[in-house]
């Protein structure tokens, strides 16, 4: 009997065989640019491996394209941190405990280990993300993080592939009995992180922000905006946590509905993506979860029943981009009207768990973001400490 994980090794070696290396770069891209995926990018760079040694792909050309993707996802993923800047961390990093004081020990640490903590971290798994945005934050010069992060994400691809390359297909059999937990918590980790903080800033705000107290358009649409920021990363991650419990259980229960649904989930999107259509659609599913909530914070907001809570009100909004996914979206993606295709109703229930934790996340963010509290920025730069005194952020 066939489990769940070879069935998911069958689907990404299906989608590479059908739209070759293109595939890879695209979701090597996507995924380096900060974008939750559900089966990370080591599983592909193995299977490339594998292909290398099968003579489907040169050894050569596997290594250059995931390498490429790489390095521009990374530093798109940095520049994009470094134009948010360090206001929005101190201002709400100190909701968990990110005061002033430890992110500027924490930018010294950096700035003085520079090339070699850049490199580091671009080795381990779960620090990837986090050394690009934190160099990009800590404005770590771009002449530094850029060569450093290059030559740790080569050698971290050779390893990956030339495991798949010299070991073929038993290093995936062995990689099936970890990557499902640890895939599990790579997302589940950043995902209770964003609840967390959550929490904590709901708990520092005590209440609803009134109408008076942020009563200027223009920060209700930056409020909104980062609201669906944050939200679409969290309703992602939570989705990805879904796919990969979805997976445990398939794993461990082979010839259940739920191991059939996961790999006819698997051969569906594998069948129906195209590469080129998928680096489109990222980019824009993001911005459209961050029109979602400017849309919100902006217009919708204060229109709705004042004696809702937050979380509820944010819930209800969500039902028109949830209709809009449903009727327009996913039928031009090709994953049938109302989600029901390929993949039958799993598709669409996926749409409506996200889109609920989605509206959730928007209702119970937006407040915190919209109570603009002025926080005191220790000075970090030699003109702020020529100037003297603490900065407003």
């Amino acid at each position: 009997m066939i489990d769940w994980w070879t069935e998911v090794g069958l689907a990404t070696s299906s989608f590479l065989n059908r739209h070759g290396l293109l595939a890879a770069f695209v979701f090597l891209l996507i995924e380096e640019a900060g974008v939750p995926v559900p089966v990370p990018g080591d599983v592909l760079m193995l299977i490339l491996g594998v292909h290398a040694r099968e003579g489907i792909v040169p050894l050569w050309q596997a290594v250059g394209v995931t390498w490429l993707g790489t390095m521009i996802g990374s530093t798109f993923l940095y520049f994009a941190s470094r134009m948010a800047g360090r206001g929005l961390v101190y201002r709400y990093g100190r909701y968990i405990r990110l005061t002033p004081e430890r992110l500027d020990r924490t930018e010294r640490w950096l700035q003085q280990h520079g090339s070699r903590a850049v490199f580091l971290g671009r080795l381990v798994p779960g620090l990837r993300i986090v050394t690009a945005v934190a160099c990009g934050v800590f404005d770590v010069p771009f002449t530094v993080f850029f060569p450093a992060m290059s030559l740790g994400a080569l050698l971290y691809i050779l390893v990956y592939t030339l495991l798949g390359y010299f070991l073929g297909p038993p290093v995936l059999t062995l990689l099936e009995k970890v990557h499902i937990p640890f895939g599990l918590l790579g997302s589940l980790v950043p995902l209770t992180l964003i609840l967390w903080w959550t929490f904590r800033a709901r708990q520092e705000l005590g209440r609803r922000v009134s109408a008076q107290a942020a009563a200027e358009h223009e920060i209700q649409l930056r409020a909104g905006a980062l609201a669906g920021l944050v939200a679409t990363i969290g309703s992602t991650l939570l989705l990805n946590v879904i796919i990969n419990l979805a997976g445990n259980i398939a794993f461990n229960a082979p010839g259940t509905f739920v191991e059939q649904t996961a790999a006819r989930l698997a051969f569906g999107l594998a069948r129906d993506l195209q590469p080129v259509a998928l680096a489109l659609a990222v980019p824009a599913y993001v911005g459209v979860g961050v029109l979602w909530g400017a849309l919100y914070g902006g217009w919708v907001a204060d229109r709705l029943p004042a004696e809702w809570p937050d979380w509820e009100r944010g819930l209800a909004f969500a039902v028109v981009p949830l209709m809009g996914s449903l009727l327009i979206v996913m039928p031009l993606l090709g994953m049938g009207f109302l989600g029901i295709g390929a993949t039958g109703p799993v598709a669409a229930t996926g749409e409506l768990i996200r889109h609920a934790a989605y509206g959730v996340l928007l209702g119970l963010l937006y407040p915190i973001f919209r109570a603009r509290r002025p926080v005191k920025v220790l000075p970090h730069t030699a003109a702020d400490i020529a100037a003297g005194g603490a900065l407003e952020a």
